[in-house]
Formats: structure tokens, C-alpha cells, sequence
């Protein structure tokens, strides 16, 4: 087929249409990788099709033995800048890949790719055909660099940087899969650094190599993490809460001050959040200590993440009984990233001594809310 950098024009009948003109087409479905620029260049990255809720295995690599890797089949949109985007497959078996011989002195870091091949533009097309699973070589050093990088679409053309001569020849472009630093042992460490794209409109599941930051390009845009994000032209979004809760809390006498008396571990949830609170908790103590139950950002000595319920020294406590007290509250903060909660307790008046006795009663434990700030 003519491939034309122009393609102006409307999709007719497949034969009477070049290239350019299909990845045109293409070009107006798959997402785009500017912001000001309609058409102008796509998203480069993997388009997931499989996954088992913890993994994504389009284009997965894993060390199979020693320095030979596997790939799994997948699929890809790959931008060429002036040429729009290459949609390219690799099924239905795996692929084996194999790094060079480990460097005598310091690591070195190869890189698993996809190249795409356009012999009509000029590239040199390998044996294996114009859709290739690669790995460019690196050069050995104490803190080694990557043979070659990805534009701002995701789309590896720097070939010529390749030390390796016949990988830095032959043209192409493509996407990178995985690091592969080898040791001077002959052992590889393995990055997965697939990024993803997808259609527009539809949902683009986060792969190991995207950054939360990355923007999206249209207002409405929805990504995957942890749940659906949308972004509203600024930031990414949330759109359901979601709800964690720290184990039951245990029945123990507390004499040391502040005292952690459970934590629950928050996902970054990848959008901007505000936390709501509750808790159901029993304690006996002496009437001449006034404590706190408070949620706390990382320890038991963290800063408050909303305000304390105060449990004042002449509340009128009497006996051994555990008195029932429910603490409800909710950060006024917007907050972002992973943290870990901790429902603290913390004697705040009183002499040394003045002990108290939680009881871990069925049910008694914190319950936190994430909610889309």
C-alpha cells in the first residue's frame, strides 16, 4: 500500500484507501495523546484483554530460565509521530526472548520491546516479520541508563541510541514491555514497565508502567485503579467510595500511652480523598484519667486525622463495667496517596497508673470510608 503523511478524506471502500488513510480511521478511536491537538498523535501502550483481577497478561514478560524470558500474547497501539497509530498483535502463542551473555563488570539494563516495522516508510523488516518481541542491550555500569526511552505518546523511535549496532539500525517504532537489568551472576531483575491505552469511551486499565499523574486528554476520560477514575479536565476523580475496617479490637489493659489499638492499611485510591470514620469500642478505666479515641495518620503518636472523642476524668464512671462509646467523625482535609489509619488511644490527664481495660467485644472494631473529595 502508498502510505501518505496526509490523510485527509473520509472511509469509503477498503481497497481504495492506503494506509495512512486506516490509521487515520484508527487515529479517531483509540485515545488521544494530546490535549489541544485533535488527531495529532494517540496514547502509545498495551490494550488489556485478560486479566485475573491481580495481573494484567497482555504482554506480560516473566523470567522463564536463567536469561530467556517469556512473553505473553497481546495487542498494542503504538504512535509514529506523522504517521498516526499502528494497532499490532502477537498471537496465539507466547514468545521466548533471550538477553546477551552477563556483563563481566557492573549490571546492565536491557529492554524487552514491540517493534513495529513499516517497510513502506523505509524500516528494514527482521525475519521475524514487521511485528517483533526484542531486546535492545544496554551498556554496563554502576547505575546503568536504558538503551533507548519512550517519547510523551509511550512510543520508542530513538533506535540509533541502541549500543548494540544491529538493533540500532533498521528503523521502526514501538512500545516498551519490561526491564530486564542484568547482574554480572547472570541474573535478572525484571521491570514491568507496560503502559496502557484503550478506545475512547471506554475504560483503560492501569498497567505497571503508568504514573497516576498521567493526565487524560479529554474531560469524561475513565482509567482503572483500584476503581473507576474519571478525569474532569484537572485531575483524576473517584466515583464510589470505598469502605476498610481494622481488625476486632483485642481485650487488653492499657498502660502505655498513646496505644494503637488497631490499624487497616489504604490503597491509593488514585484521586483525591476525604475519610469518615466509626467505631464501636467498651472500656472500664478509673475516674481520674481523661482519654482519647482518636484516628491517627500512621502510628498510634501520628497526626489526628479527625477530631478526638474525649472521655472527660469525672464522666461519672463507676464500677467494672465497660461503658459502650461510639466514636463518629470525619476529616476535613483532601488527601492523597496510600496511608494507614490507626484508632489510638490516649490518655491525655491523669497520673501514671490510671490504667485502662479495653474489651474487644464481636463487632467492635474501626470502619473507615474513602470518599471522592
Amino acid at each position: 500500500m502508498t502510505t501518505n503523511a496526509s490523510a485527509t478524506g473520509a472511509w469509503t471502500l477498503q481497497q481504495r484507501n492506503n494506509a495512512r488513510q486506516g490509521r487515520a480511521l484508527l487515529q479517531s478511536l483509540f485515545l488521544g495523546a494530546s490535549q489541544n491537538a485533535p488527531l495529532s498523535a494517540n496514547r502509545s501502550g498495551v490494550i488489556s484483554t485478560a486479566s485475573d483481577g491481580t495481573q494484567a497478561y497482555d504482554f506480560r514478560v516473566t523470567v522463564s530460565s536463567g536469561l530467556t524470558m517469556t512473553v505473553q500474547p497481546g495487542s498494542a497501539v503504538v504512535n509514529r509521530p506523522g504517521q498516526g497509530p499502528y494497532t499490532a498483535w502477537r498471537v496465539p502463542a507466547a514468545v521466548s526472548v533471550t538477553c546477551d551473555p552477563a556483563p563481566a563488570t557492573n549490571p546492565r539494563n536491557d529492554l524487552v520491546v514491540l517493534r513495529i516495522y513499516d517497510a513502506a516508510l523505509g524500516d528494514v523488516v527482521p525475519a521475524e516479520g514487521p511485528v517483533a518481541i526484542q531486546v535492545i542491550t544496554g551498556s554496563p555500569g554502576p547505575t546503568p541508563a536504558d538503551p533507548v526511552t519512550a517519547d510523551s505518546t509511550g512510543a520508542v523511535t530513538n533506535w540509533a541510541t541502541a549500543p548494540v549496532p544491529s538493533q540500532a539500525a533498521g528503523g521502526g517504532v514501538g512500545i516498551i514491555l519490561a526491564r530486564a537489568q542484568v547482574s554480572t551472576g547472570g541474573t535478572i531483575t525484571l521491570t514491568d514497565l507496560r503502559r496502557s491505552t484503550g478506545l475512547i469511551g471506554g475504560v483503560r486499565v492501569l498497567l505497571p508502567g503508568d504514573s497516576l499523574t498521567d493526565p487524560g486528554y479529554m474531560p469524561g476520560d475513565l482509567s482503572w485503579y483500584n476503581g473507576i477514575r474519571i478525569w474532569d479536565g484537572t485531575t483524576w476523580r473517584g466515583l464510589t467510595p470505598k469502605t476498610y475496617q481494622t481488625p476486632k479490637f483485642a481485650s487488653v489493659t492499657v498502660s502505655t500511652f498513646p496505644f494503637a489499638l488497631a490499624s487497616v492499611s489504604i490503597p491509593d485510591p488514585g484521586w483525591p480523598y476525604q475519610l469518615d470514620f466509626d467505631a464501636q469500642l467498651a472500656m472500664t478505666c478509673g475516674t481520674g484519667g481523661g482519654f482519647d479515641f482518636v484516628p491517627r495518620d500512621g502510628s498510634a503518636s501520628g497526626a489526628n486525622l479527625a477530631g478526638p472523642l474525649s472521655i472527660q476524668p469525672a464522666d461519672g464512671r463507676t464500677g467494672t463495667v465497660a461503658l459502650p462509646y461510639t466514636y463518629a467523625g470525619g476529616s476535613d482535609n483532601v488527601l492523597t496517596g496510600a496511608r494507614t489509619v490507626v484508632m489510638a488511644l490516649n490518655r491525655w490527664t491523669g497520673p501514671a497508673g490510671n490504667n485502662a481495660v479495653i474489651n474487644g467485644n464481636p463487632g467492635h472494631r474501626l470502619t473507615v470510608t474513602v470518599k471522592p473529595a
